[in-house]
């Protein structure tokens, strides 16, 4: 039964024999990562774990190289991202052996003890490959060139990735309304001898929707990358969706998806992509009044106000023991406050390439560190940490050097709408890890932002403020 996850693979092969490599972009990639679950795994001996996902873009990558690799232009952002990934396998495969620094037992470790951390290693470096380094390329290569059906890839891309996600949130009403899991009721039949490490949770009496993207904050980040496209693709793309669905009622897809995709969002009840959505309104609203460098510098201050504020209402809020909290939510806040406390000596016991994935410790019995920026540091060490903050960075970089150019309008527009998904991310992230379906549309969106390269355009043609993104506006 687990060879299903092969079926990606052919329909890819397909697709790309019959049609383009865009297109299997567009209609296999995209919704094997939006609608089938990466927690399940078909294993063969002696060969890296393959995913729905993996299985869709490694047809999709070996197309790629053949057809579009003559158009890459080499940049730093692909060293990074090459030793992003390189950094999680080092990390893992010198795990028990190497990384308290005594280079020598290389050659005096037990043999079954390094054959394990090195296997596991090269395991970590194959996924990379299909998780980090090949979403990378595809958004680079193919997003920003050529055409589907007669319009431009980008809007054809964010067409799918918002009507997927209009339909996971509906599919999921069922699962906010019972608190159980229908993704999860019909994925075990078909993997049944693979265990369920996600449950479904609930909060204020309902559950907590996470759809195939195994947790509800993970889901809030997708779906919050999905509204804030969606945004965009109503005001770009004013022909997309316009179409009355029933006449005399003011009911068209375009209004449905974006409703769903907004009712997913809350359906999630994440306070982590809820605050990511607060914080990349304010920052619009700087935009549309400021110049970018004043509106990212009073930006920056309003976050450093935010965290001294958060950070004493936090203690504050949690100041009980963790067996006394009033409430969950509480109880929630406290087991992230104890989180850093508690593995801070792990983080500084092997600073350089911290622990890897699947022998880091657990401390004081927390096992889930929800955290993205200190389980860098538990199991890549600040190596891990410096490239990952070092990518956000520069990508943050690159959309502000965008922004300031005189591009057009449409171009203005996807810059604040990719520095708004950022935002949103790593605001978010302080609360989960950066893993299934949001990782690799983390990085497929990176490859898109360094594949951007707008024209310049007349500074009489370009609006005086920034484009407006008001719900609002797009609500009405």
């Amino acid at each position: 039964m687990e060879l299903i996850i092969l079926i990606p693979a052919v329909v890819c092969c397909v697709v790309i024999a019959r049609d383009s490599i865009r297109s299997a972009l567009i209609n296999v990639y995209l919704p094997s990562v939006l609608l089938l679950p990466q927690f399940f795994e078909l294993r063969f001996p002696h060969l890296p774990p393959i995913t729905f996902a993996a299985a869709a873009i490694l047809p999709l990558g070996l197309a790629l190289c053949f057809t579009e690799l003559r158009h890459w232009r080499f940049d730093w952002m692909d060293l990074l991202v090459v030793l992003f990934a390189v950094s999680a396998a080092v990390s893992e495969g010198l795990s028990s052996v190497l990384a308290d620094g005594s280079w020598v037992r290389l050659f005096t470790s037990p043999a079954e003890k390094l054959h394990t951390n090195l296997g596991n290693g090269v395991f970590l470096l194959a996924a990379g490959v299909t998780t980090i380094i090949l979403p990378y390329m595809l958004g680079k290569l193919l997003i920003e060139q050529g055409q589907y059906r007669g319009q431009p890839v980008r809007k054809a891309i964010l067409q799918r990735l918002v009507v997927l996600l209009g339909f996971v949130a509906t599919l999921s009403l069922f699962d906010f309304l019972t608190g159980t899991s229908s993704w999860q009721l019909v994925f075990k039949h078909l993997f049944p001898g693979q265990p369920l490490a996600w449950p479904m949770q609930v909060r204020w009496g309902l559950g907590r929707i996470a759809g195939p993207y195994a947790h509800a904050i993970l889901a809030g980040m997708i779906f919050l990358i999905g509204l804030t496209y969606c945004i965009w693709l109503r005001r770009f793309a004013p022909e997309w969706g316009n179409r009355k669905l029933i006449n005399g009622l003011p009911f068209t897809p375009r209004g449905m998806v974006l409703f769903a995709i907004v009712a997913g969002l809350l359906m999630t009840q994440s306070r982590g992509p809820w605050l990511g959505v607060v914080l990349a309104v304010v920052f619009f609203a700087l935009m549309r009044t400021l110049p970018v460098s004043k509106a990212t510098a009073v930006f920056l201050v309003i976050i450093g106000v935010l965290l001294v504020a958060g950070y004493f209402l936090g203690k504050a809020y949690t100041n009980a023991p963790p067996g006394q909290a009033t409430s969950e939510e509480q109880s929630s806040a406290i087991y992230r406050r104890d989180l850093v406390h508690n593995y801070i000596p792990a983080v500084l016991a092997r600073k350089a390439f911290g622990w890897g994935i699947t022998t880091r410790p657990t401390m004081a019995g927390q096992e889930s560190i929800d955290n993205e920026y200190l389980v860098l540091a538990v199991t890549q060490g600040f190596t891990g940490l410096f490239l990952f903050l070092a990518i956000v960075g520069g990508c943050a970089a690159r959309l502000l050097w965008l922004s300031a150019r005189s591009i057009s309008i449409e171009d203005h527009g996807l810059v604040f709408a990719h520095l708004a998904v950022l935002i949103g991310l790593m605001t978010a992230l302080a609360t989960v890890y950066l893993g299934e379906q949001a990782f690799l549309l983390f990085f497929l969106i990176l490859g898109w932002v360094q594949g951007m390269n707008p024209a310049r355009v007349s500074t009489r043609s370009l609006p005086a403020m920034a484009p407006r993104f008001e719900f609002r506006r797009v609500l009405t």
